[in-house]
């Protein structure tokens, strides 16, 4: 359920920062270039320095962290040295104090001494009590408790063990079975004074508990061997110096401690009185953390109190089953590196509020042409004053981009005075076409009265001649639109070659083998006329033998290739190849039809690559001799027909 929340959280943030960012730009859409590049400006050096700082502080914390972790696991580590060193010490000390047969005799022997005996224990054994006590100097004492009535007391390690105090943990340490126990207690430093009524005064121990048995594993007294607690654990119990920023304790693993209880730390029982602790944190959430926090042998982890960070680090103290602790305030050091970071952002801040305002300064002089040529825009916008002169000083893009502007005018003043001639000349155009309407209306209706005289002699061939001749002027005269059908194209050439065949005897013969679905075809009007006229004027007038113009087309995807083929004289390779080098010829005032080829081929391939684009025109084959075959390759385009008006195909559409 909290991964849900989590993803839901981040979806509705990122959501947010996509809004902001949107609403941003819609504003910033509105602005100025000047504000714009400015933004930019401050955007591309405060997001990478932004990013930059961000990152080194973070390693810098991480450094700084590193260093103050490994720091105080040093002192940490030394001292869980020192408390084994001193664990270890206490725990020979009291093994050699019990290892003596002798010492282990007199503590459980149930008859009465002899003064012989007292004195020879006193002369022999007891000087090596005196000895462990005295070579280990950390070692405060060494006491041997026995319950046997028949043993004497001597001063100041061997005693009764009624002079004990009556605590709980006194009854748990005697039934150990010879297993060690330690506990912290607060006693006399002498039993004897205590006892005698005397002022004495009290020391905090760490103190070694071991049971002693007789024969038979009866309980015969206790050994204890105790040291001050400043001396067995220096940094705990000890006076910490006076800049010390860190605080020390040792906390039991369990619920419950020797101590009744009760966490022991260096503020509740150092002898002496020192100043006020650096770690204010009651023992009470120290005990919260050691529950919460801590796993395994030793570790460390980083948590706040008070809104003040600190580091606890741990380790395990092996036999007292405890663990040591130490609680480092990180706000000292973590504050200097948040000035120098707080410190070092407003720099950055005001180095770029600074560059900022320079680079503002700066935008306004560059871009004091740009607008210039914005207002004078304006002004041709608004006042259509293309005369407008805009000065042009200095270089750059923007200099340039007033310059081509200014030719942009210019070009507009030239193409609106050729605008104003071309309508002078198209008005004139269309005087003369109706004029030309009008020549052509009297030709139509001439024609007409000499087929009518014609049928009524009844010169039949004369009066198909007539037909034929007002269908092709007819054609040729009402050019309204650019493209036909090639139906429309088709019938035109049939009309050309009745008239031709008047004139040669019916020699031309003409093969259409074309299917209706290439019918509708779009063609340019007159695409075929110049390929057939050429072909009889150059193909077939040497020839004595009848002279048969086919027209085939086939399809391929959507090309169709149109081919005009005969079986005249054919041309040469050489001229073919020139007369193709011709039609690929861009200029047509510098084309010459002598030197390459009829101007009607040149004509149609023009045409048709201007209609159709680039791949579309005239292809020449020729085999001398025998034929010469021109291919028109088209679109696959079919027209789409109105209605017919003498022939006349409507647009293409």
């Amino acid at each position: 359920m909290s991964g849900r929340v989590r993803s839901q959280m981040k979806s509705l943030l990122r959501r947010h920062i996509w809004q902001w960012l949107t609403d941003t730009a819609d504003q910033l859409g509105g602005c100025s270039l000047q504000v714009k590049l400015i933004v930019a400006y401050i955007g591309v050096i405060l997001i990478p320095v932004v990013v930059f700082s961000l990152y080194t502080f973070h390693q810098l914390y991480e450094n700084t962290m590193h260093d103050i972790t490994v720091q105080n696991q040093y002192v940490l580590d030394t001292e869980l040295a020192q408390i084994h060193s001193n664990m270890e010490i206490m725990e020979r000390t009291a093994q050699l104090a019990i290892s003596d047969r002798n010492v282990l005799h007199y503590l459980t022997e149930e008859r009465e001494i002899s003064s012989d005996e007292l004195v020879q224990f006193n002369l022999n054994v007891f000087p090596n009590l005196q000895h462990l006590l005295y070579s280990n100097p950390n070692i405060e004492n060494i006491r041997l408790y026995t319950n046997n009535p028949q043993a004497h007391e001597i001063w100041p390690m061997i005693f009764n063990e009624s002079r004990l105090p009556k605590t709980s943990w006194l009854t748990t340490a005697q039934h150990q079975q010879g297993r060690i126990w330690w506990d912290i207690y607060k006693g006399p430093k002498s039993l004897l004074q205590g006892q005698a009524g005397q002022e004495n005064e009290a020391v905090q121990y760490m103190a070694l508990l071991r049971e002693i048995q007789a024969s038979g594993g009866r309980h015969a007294g206790l050994v204890e061997t105790n040291m001050r607690l400043e001396l067995f654990s220096p940094r705990v119990f000890g006076t910490p110096p006076r800049d010390y920023a860190w605080q020390m304790f040792i906390l039991n693993a369990e619920d419950s401690i020797p101590n009744g209880g009760k966490l022991v730390s260096s503020a509740d029982i150092a002898t002496a009185s020192i100043q006020p602790d650096p770690i204010p944190i009651p023992l009470s959430h120290v005990h919260h953390l050691l529950q919460s926090r801590v796993q395994g042998q030793g570790g460390a982890f980083d948590f706040t109190y008070g809104n003040k960070p600190y580091l606890g680090l741990y380790r395990y103290i092996e036999g007292l089953d405890a663990y040591l602790l130490n609680i480092v305030a990180l706000d000292g050091p973590l504050s200097d590196l948040r000035h120098k970071r707080n410190a070092m952002l407003l720099i950055i801040c005001i180095l770029i509020l600074l560059m900022s305002v320079i680079s503002y300064t700066l935008h306004a002089l560059i871009l004091k042409q740009l607008h210039t040529l914005r207002e004078s825009m304006k002004r041709v916008q608004q006042e259509g004053d293309f005369q407008l002169t805009i000065p042009v000083y200095g270089g750059g893009e923007v200099a340039e981009l007033a310059l081509y502007f200014r030719s942009l005018l210019s070009r507009i003043n030239v193409l609106i005075a050729e605008a104003v001639q071309k309508q002078a000349a198209a008005q004139e155009a269309e005087l003369q076409g109706l004029k030309h309407q009008i020549d052509s209306h009297f030709l139509y209706n001439t024609l007409e009265n000499l087929k009518m005289m014609a049928e009524m002699e009844r010169q039949y061939p004369l009066s198909d001649a007539l037909t034929s001749l007002g269908s092709m002027m007819r054609y040729n005269l009402q050019w309204s639109r650019p493209c036909v059908a090639l139906r429309d194209e088709i019938r035109h050439i049939q009309h050309y070659v009745a008239i031709m065949n008047i004139r040669h005897d019916n020699q031309i013969g003409l093969d259409i083998r074309l299917s209706s679905m290439f019918m509708e075809l779009e063609m340019l009007k007159m695409s075929l006329q110049p390929i057939v006229e050429n072909a009889i004027k150059h193909g077939w007038s040497t020839l004595r033998r009848p002279f048969l113009i086919t027209i085939e087309a086939y399809s391929k995807q959507d090309i169709v290739e149109l081919r005009i083929q005969d079986n005249g004289v054919g041309i040469s390779e050489e001229r073919k190849n020139a007369i193709m080098a011709g039609l690929m010829h861009s200029d047509m005032d510098s084309y010459e039809p002598g030197m390459h080829g009829g101007i009607g081929l040149y004509n149609v391939h023009r045409r048709l690559s201007m209609q159709y684009g680039v791949g579309y025109g005239i292809k020449l084959d020729s085999i001398p001799g025998q034929s010469t075959t021109v291919t028109l390759v088209l679109p696959r385009r079919h027209i789409t027909r109105g209605e017919d008006y003498d022939d006349q195909a409507v647009d293409c559409g």
